[in-house]
């Protein structure tokens, strides 16, 4: 019996461990746009999404592409061409100006 109450409390805070705060759309630069919304809906499934200001608008690119590999190869569902575009275009609207050193 005791076992079993181990692996319980242990399955609880394995559980615990791997939920990630969703960051809201609210959070991000010009929130109500489509940009946000998909930022903050599809780019915390693995990790807490980056503010746009992360990344250059160009790295955004290879970001974007290897994130939709990386969903790919997990499972889950990659963005369509519509929404590659409109979250593209919102984050490099709101990219970094500059490289962070």
């Amino acid at each position: 019996m005791r076992g079993a109450g181990v692996a319980g409390v242990m399955a609880m805070l394995l559980a615990a461990c791997s939920e990630r705060p969703q960051p809201a759309a609210r959070e991000f630069p010009d929130p109500d746009s489509a940009g946000a919304t998909l930022l903050a809906s599809r780019c915390g499934t693995c990790h807490v999404a980056p503010l746009p200001s992360a990344h250059v608008a160009a790295g955004w690119i290879t970001v974007l592409n290897r994130m939709q590999m990386r969903m790919r190869s997990r499972g889950y569902p990659v963005l369509a061409e519509e929404e590659q575009r409109v979250l593209l275009e919102y984050l490099q609207a709101h990219a970094a100006t500059a490289v962070k050193k």
